[in-house]
């Protein structure tokens, strides 16, 4: 799933009968939903990172089941797969320095590291200037960077944010977790008008590890951050605040004791940059196939199945194992699981008798992980026209049913699915939980944001989320298969009757949703209501709509929209957006800036509180 899952749940749906077809006995037995995760979930994958030879087996892997089950290939030109290139992650290039008047070169790997997120660029012989923790958090009353001029200057910042370790601090709040990050540190610089960011090591308060500079971790497509942005130890930064007198732990320690910022230009020190990083592009591809309906009037309409079947590789920075960088991160849960679900639904249907009435598309997605690009990509470029979907039903999870509880996620986007949800779990064991929204952090959001019908299963979130310890030996198969059994029904129901009509719901999903905003205050903060386009796109925030009612829609914000200003912010990605989002409170009044048809278009929002 995703990365920000936190409260988004889901589970599929469907209208009201069944076409009463013969299914085989076999198609959702727990020994072939467990096999088909334990290879997914494998070594030999890889994690199934986007580019990675892992990924390409667990396609081939799909591809063939696929067949096996009598389905056939959708993708391009006859194929199983449609293939498209997507960013994959970032490289070091040769360049790359940071140096000081008086030192010896410092060393890239022993000294300093540029961090994935960091943009491209060099400055020359720059003032340096200590911004304590590089927080400003007005609400918080700390401000480092209040009555401190930092334009054109480097910011040098200590990691994480004061008094870490102490749960009572107010940083430990959760609403505050995003003064600890580097991006937000990147973009509290950068919109202070710093000219580059040095983060220093803050080894002095975590005694097992090394002052070493942060691993660079560039094997995820990561959005720049605007301005050069490195790590570097605490030898290097004391030698930068030797003309203070100070050292990086003793500002810290005192920092941490008064919560009172200690801010200050560095007389005599100036720093020179250069960061030099390569976009690397990686060719993915979605698995794609059809089992054409069985009656002439409704074989043209389709009812569309789908998981995502990529995941994090060796983990990156969307690893919640940070310390296990270069560790197969497995995904068995997520999302194995759900791609297990789709080739069980295949053998369900491929091997039924009679077809379904309505034709049925599976389809795998990939770089779900990196922002819905695969689901983007597919809705953009649908192999059967797009306003022939019926219905979107996707699986994102579905692998660890505890008590029977499954989250069913955009049960009020077609008026007849509530009821077609509650009749599948009738006689089972399955605790359904509803929610209205179609938007979430998985691919369902890409069919919503183009007005199809949409349900989202999910069995909820654990431990394991996004770490290498998601493995295949913690599948509930019994579960899935119970699981899968409902969703069966809801297929069933939608190939066969009056096709469901299509609703925008009334309530807002839960908790955060990354990108629209990309995590978009994670739960806390205020509420704006853009809906992203989730494509490649540079130079601000693309819009696939805004919800109705929302401040967004209020304001005069319109899908096709690309956001380049919010509140005083530039904003070149989605994080950008969320960072400026953050910074603003319900009730504020905000300015934002759109380019529409090559025209920046200015408008007013007053934001509202997160439902």
């Amino acid at each position: 799933m995703m990365r920000g899952l936190l409260v988004w749940v889901v589970l599929a749906a469907g209208t009201a009968g069944a076409i009463g077809a013969t299914e085989p006995a076999s198609w959702n037995s727990p020994a072939q939903i467990r096999a088909d995760i334990e290879f997914l979930a494998s070594d030999e994958c890889q994690g199934r990172g986007v580019g990675s030879p892992g990924i390409e087996r667990a396609q081939k892997y799909i591809a063939a089941a696929l067949q096996r089950s009598g389905v056939r290939p959708l993708g391009d030109a006859g194929t199983w797969f449609q293939k498209f290139e997507v960013t994959v992650g970032v490289r070091v290039e040769p360049s790359t320095r940071l140096t000081c008047a008086g030192q010896p070169e410092f060393l890239p790997g022993a000294d300093f590291q540029p961090l994935a997120l960091s943009g491209s660029g060099s400055v020359a012989a720059a003032p340096v200037v200590f911004a304590g923790y590089g927080v400003s958090a007005p609400e918080l009353h700390y401000d480092d960077y209040a009555g401190l001029d930092v334009k054109g200057k480097v910011v040098l910042a200590i990691a994480h944010d004061p008094r870490e370790l102490d749960q009572k601090s107010p940083f430990r709040a959760p609403a505050a977790f995003r003064y600890t990050e580097n991006r937000y540190k990147a973009i509290a610089a950068r919109e202070h008008g710093a000219a580059a960011l040095v983060i220093v090591n803050d080894a002095w308060r975590h005694p097992k590890d090394a002052d070493t500079p942060i691993a660079f971790d560039g094997g995820h497509a990561v959005s720049p951050a605007g301005l050069p942005v490195a790590s570097v130890t605490a030898r290097l930064a004391d030698k930068l605040l030797a003309p203070l007198g100070a050292s990086s732990a003793g500002l810290g320690t005192k920092l941490d004791a008064n919560l009172t910022p200690g801010s200050r230009a560095v007389s005599g020190a100036t720093l020179s940059v250069t960061i030099a990083l390569k976009e690397v592009r990686g060719a993915a591809a979605n698995v794609v196939g059809i089992l054409p309906g069985s009656d002439t009037k409704l074989a043209g309409e389709a009812v569309a199945i789908g998981a995502h079947h990529d995941h994090l590789g060796l983990g990156g920075v969307y690893s919640l194992s940070p310390s296990a960088a270069g560790s197969i991160h497995h995904g068995a849960d997520d999302n194995a699981s759900g791609a297990a679900g789709v080739l069980a639904l295949a053998r369900r249907f491929g091997n039924a008798s009679p077809r379904p009435a309505r034709s049925l598309v599976f389809v795998t997605f990939t770089a779900e992980e990196l922002g819905l690009l695969g689901s983007a990509h597919f809705v953009k470029n649908s192999p059967v026209p797009l306003s022939n979907i019926v219905a979107m039903l996707n699986m994102d999870m579905i692998g660890r049913l505890r008590e029977g509880k499954v989250t069913v996620q955009g049960v009020e986007t077609a008026a007849e699915f509530k009821q077609a949800l509650e009749s599948a779990a009738t006689g089972s064991k399955l605790k359904l939980t509803f929610s209205g929204d179609g938007y979430g952090p998985s691919d369902q959001t890409s069919f919503y944001a183009k007005d199809r019908p949409v349900l989202f299963f999910f069995t909820g979130p654990h431990t394991d989320y996004h770490r290498p310890t998601d493995t295949a030996d913690k599948i509930n198969a019994n579960g899935e298969a119970q699981v899968l059994e409902a969703i069966g029904k809801v297929v069933a129901t939608l190939a066969a009757g009056k096709a469901p009509t299509f609703a925008r719901a009334k309530s807002a999903g839960s908790g955060s949703h990354r990108t629209g905003g990309q995590n978009t205050g994670r739960g806390y903060g205020p509420y704006f209501g853009s809906i992203p386009d989730f494509s490649e796109f540079k130079g601000g925030v693309l819009l696939s709509g805004v919800r109705p009612g929302s401040p967004a829609e209020k304001a005069g914000v319109r899908g096709a929209d690309a956001i380049v200003k919010f509140g005083g912010v530039t904003i070149g990605n989605l994080e950008d957006f969320t960072y400026a989002l953050q910074t603003h409170r319900p009730g504020d009044q905000v300015e934002v800036e759109v380019l529409r048809g090559g025209k920046i278009v200015r408008v007013k929002a007053t934001l509202e509180k997160r439902k």
